[in-house]
């Protein structure tokens, strides 16, 4: 004779709604686990982004290095040398006569060059000059 084990009427509703608290449980523990990687995923993202930006800035340093180190070589040759002290600095050579063009754009004579060095023209020298552009 074999020996079953016969369940209550009672009892059977209560197991089946114990199966639903279970699944219910369930469902809860996987949306926690779901939940605890949220915030390590959002950490990543913002520090994978927060990386890109880096190394952008990083290569921007690198070119800028790089363009440097090759106008510090240029400043090795004597004929670059003396193009940029002529030109950025306005260095002249000893024994050369330094000329100022002033106002291209106004409507007087292009062609009229200051042939004195600036602050060595007395005052009535350039009141002398100023009158003499103004007459035909």
């Amino acid at each position: 004779m074999s020996q079953r084990a016969t369940v209550a009427p009672g009892m059977i509703g209560f197991l089946s709604r114990r199966r639903g608290w279970w699944r219910l449980m369930l469902l809860g523990v996987i949306l926690l686990i779901f939940g605890s990687y949220i915030s390590p995923l959002r950490s990543y993202l913002e520090k994978s982004g927060t990386i890109q930006r880096e190394q952008a800035a990083t290569e921007e340093l690198r070119r800028e290095h790089d363009r440097l180190q090759q106008e510090k070589e240029s400043l090795q040759d004597s004929r670059y040398l003396e193009h940029v002290a002529r030109k950025d600095l306005g260095m002249i050579k000893p024994g050369e006569q330094p000329y100022v063009v002033k106002d291209l754009n106004n409507d007087e004579d292009p062609g009229a060059i200051d042939s004195q060095p600036a602050g060595e023209a007395s005052l009535g020298e350039r009141i002398m000059n100023s009158l003499g552009s103004l007459i035909p």
